[in-house]
């Protein structure tokens, strides 16, 4: 039996089952000649590979200088029709046949069992063809698997790695470690509305009470502070009306200088003491547009609520939270901003569900411009428990986990800086 090689030119790598005849073999190489390639000399009758034949002009048996060659179509015939054995038989395949059949039981799927073939799923894994199909359903890290969870496909490696860390149907434990059972994710924003170890403000928290407690201590804290809210109430009313008479003085005294309220509308100045008053009046629940001033920013590792506010007169009564050490996917690495409704005075003669676009913008506070912003749409698409009329003290929110990076918060340059004095200040419009 005779083993040739082959790496694209030459003789055959097979195995033939019976040693070829010597009128088969090349002349140069010494193998069986590749049938496609395979030429007869004019001369003396010899066979060649053809490509055993580049650059020669001599022939390689008689040397006649006058050498030339023709196709071989019998010789090609005959080749092609002999037996060889697969080239997997050192590993146990018995399967003889024609050469001309070879690809055909290496290639099929069906064909030699243990012939290398790559995983068709293209994880780039080479096995034998035997153990393709266990490899493909149930090994193969590319295979489609379904989240039983969930039941959105996709790639195993994915399914069980990234989508199971954040799949909304996965059952997660009250980051408060409340009494509650576990929670599916998609339902956890709304439970910590409700959790009684949730982390909440005080009622009066804009009128300047700083103190933080669990839900289940709101009421009582309430209880015990009346007087000091009371007096806190009366303070803030106070200083508005205040600041509010000083804005008619500043606004007399520059129409009085510029001569005209267009001028006065273009005028630096203006602009800088209008910015300055709109930061710093909070007070009162107010209509879009709204600026709200948030301080103390590095106090609040979790989230921070920021006031009531009408999305336009009469309109629906909304606010809005933040957490400055960042929610779901934006958690240690952005500012995360949300929007969500309230019980209003007006929900009887709104329509619902709540449709429209808001612009909330983090300001800059060194000029006006290079804000940044993003859009908080309200539309078909998002759960009805977000834009739906609110029967309860607490809604779910609609927002950015991921508004802005740590990195751009925190950059100042020489004409911006967002976050200064450790406070930021919100804007939000209704488009």
């Amino acid at each position: 039996m005779l083993k040739a090689t082959r790496n694209g030119i030459g003789g055959y790598e097979h195995q033939f089952v019976n040693t070829p005849h010597e009128r088969y073999i090349c002349n140069i190489c010494i193998h069986p000649c590749q049938a496609a390639y395979l030429r007869l000399s004019v001369c003396c009758g010899h066979n060649f590979c053809k490509s055993c034949l580049d650059g020669t002009n001599t022939c390689p048996v008689c040397r006649n200088e006058k050498f030339s060659t023709f196709p071989n179509v019998q010789a090609d015939r005959e080749i092609r029709s002999l037996h060889v054995m697969c080239t997997n038989k050192k590993r146990g395949c018995e399967w003889q046949g024609e050469l001309n059949n070879i690809n055909n039981h290496l290639g099929s799927s069906d064909g030699c069992q243990l012939e290398d073939v790559k995983c068709s799923n293209e994880c780039g894994k080479m096995l034998q063809r035997q153990y393709l199909t266990s490899h493909v359903e149930t090994e193969c890290p590319c295979r489609n698997v379904e989240c039983e969870l969930c039941h959105v496909t996709g790639r195993h490696q994915f399914i069980k790695g990234e989508h199971k860390e954040r799949c909304l149907k996965l059952l997660i434990s009250c980051p408060n470690k409340c009494k509650t059972k576990k929670i599916a994710r998609e339902d956890m924003d709304a439970h910590r509305k409700e959790c009684p170890l949730e982390m909440v403000l005080c009622e009066y928290h804009s009128v300047g009470c700083e103190e933080r407690m669990t839900r289940k201590r709101k009421r009582k804290h309430e209880e015990e502070k009346i007087e000091e809210h009371l007096l806190m109430t009366k303070l803030k009313l106070a200083k508005t009306e205040t600041r509010l008479s000083s804005l008619e003085v500043m606004v007399c005294h520059l129409i009085n200088t510029t001569g005209s309220s267009n001028k006065l509308i273009e005028s630096a100045q203006w602009s800088s003491h209008l910015n300055t008053l709109a930061m710093t009046v909070v007070g009162v629940t107010q209509v879009c547009p709204v600026i709200m001033k948030m301080s103390n920013f590095a106090e609040y590792k979790r989230r921070d609520i920021a006031g009531a506010f009408y999305s336009h007169s009469r309109g629906y009564k909304m606010d809005m939270w933040f957490d400055a050490a960042g929610d779901g996917d934006g958690e240690g690495t952005h500012l995360s901003v949300f929007l969500y409704l309230m019980k209003g005075p007006n929900d009887d003669k709104l329509a619902w569900p709540l449709r429209g676009r808001f612009e909330v913008k983090l300001l800059n506070q060194i000029s006006d411009c290079e804000h940044y912003s993003k859009i908080v749409t309200f539309d078909d698409y998002i759960p009805d428990d977000v834009a739906g009329r609110v029967t309860d003290s607490n809604a779910s929110s609609w927002g950015h986990p991921r508004f802005i990076s740590n990195e751009n918060l925190y950059k100042v340059t020489p004409t911006c800086q967002y976050l200064k004095d450790d406070c930021i200040f919100l804007q939000v419009s209704k488009l």
